[in-house]
């Protein structure tokens, strides 16, 4: 019996009511009442369609409170700057806040705060210096920004929102480097280029190691932002230790694998593409530095021609195989 057969006698047991509705969607473990396949697509498109809106509509109004403060700012003194920059800022987030306690299942509140964390840090940067506490040092600004963060995760603690865990993390990460720029500040480092390489590459892991631990609640639509984030990180400032060091040329090499294998074990495209990516640059580095002026170049740049489209290919084997699935 082929399938147009099956189809028209099932549908005749349907009509003379030997077989009901229920029994069959029973059967093939679906609810009679769900509908049709073009309601989650429109609910869906609404969804997005909402989203984009209050995107848009927080982008215009932090472009226009801009606008406003650059227009007035001569014009007013003291107090009031800081009233309209850090005072409006903890209203904002304040009305984030009450709206995310009375409507919880709504994103409207987290645009408030979105418009609010925007807002704070310039804020608290013209509290600083509108009352004289900015000094040689970075120390008030590492001090502040340790302040932010701990607000944040404060509030994230209370209403447990993605948008307070992406402030959270992104002001301790600014808190981080200005910390490390407060205590070596007037030391006699040869190159704190290095310091700050090798705090980017462990500011990297840190997000990776978040990324695995939001996999599973309410900050799992982070994971693709922070595996992006930390691995774009990591390899970037892995990547500025080959120029001069031969041991780091070879390192990155195997840094690279150690990419590909945690994209597989994180199921992550972020992770795959960058990894893939950084092959593709450090390959072309290391052909340029050592075969440029040598007769093998040219066949050097066609064998790194079909190294990379054998990284393609199997870049998306491997998204297939062991991530998109």
């Amino acid at each position: 019996m082929n399938k147009e057969e099956l189809l028209q006698e099932l549908s005749i047991k349907v009509n003379s009511g030997e077989i009901s509705r229920n029994e069959l969607f029973a059967s093939i473990n679906l609810d009679a009442n769900t509908s049709t396949s073009s309601s989650p697509l429109k609910h869906h498109s609404t969804f997005s369609v909402t989203k984009m809106l209050y995107a848009l509509g927080a982008a215009i109004v932090v472009i226009g409170i801009i606008i406003f403060f650059y227009q007035v700012w001569d014009n007013i003194g003291s107090f009031v700057r800081i009233l309209i920059t850090l005072g409006l800022g903890l209203i904002i987030t304040a009305t984030g806040s009450y709206l995310l306690k009375t409507r919880p299942d709504d994103s409207i509140g987290s645009i408030f705060h979105g418009i609010g964390g925007l807002i704070i840090p310039g804020g608290a940067l013209v509290t600083l210096s509108e009352l004289n506490i900015l000094s040689n040092t970075v120390w008030p600004v590492a001090i502040t920004f340790c302040i932010i963060a701990v607000f944040y995760y404060l509030l994230n603690y209370t209403h447990k929102s993605v948008g307070l865990t992406f402030f959270t993390i992104l002001h301790s990460s600014i808190f981080i480097y200005l910390f490390v720029a407060a205590i070596t500040d007037g030391s006699n480092y040869y190159n704190m280029g290095d310091i700050y390489a090798y705090l980017t590459m462990a500011i990297g892991i840190s997000y990776l190691f978040l990324a695995q631990a939001f996999r599973v609640g309410w900050n799992k639509n982070l994971v693709g932002i922070l595996c992006f984030f930390g691995s774009f990180a990591f390899l970037c400032a892995a990547f500025s230790r080959v120029f001069d060091s031969g041991l780091w040329q070879m390192l990155y090499f195997i840094i690279l694998i150690g990419g590909f294998y945690l994209s597989i074990y994180m199921r992550s495209r972020e992770i795959l593409v960058l990894s893939a990516m950084f092959l593709i640059v450090h390959l072309s580095f290391i052909t340029g530095k050592y075969f440029a002026d040598s007769l093998g170049w040219p066949i050097s740049l066609v064998i790194l021609g079909f190294i990379f489209i054998g990284l393609g290919y199997t870049s998306i084997s491997i998204n297939k195989k062991y991530i998109a699935n």
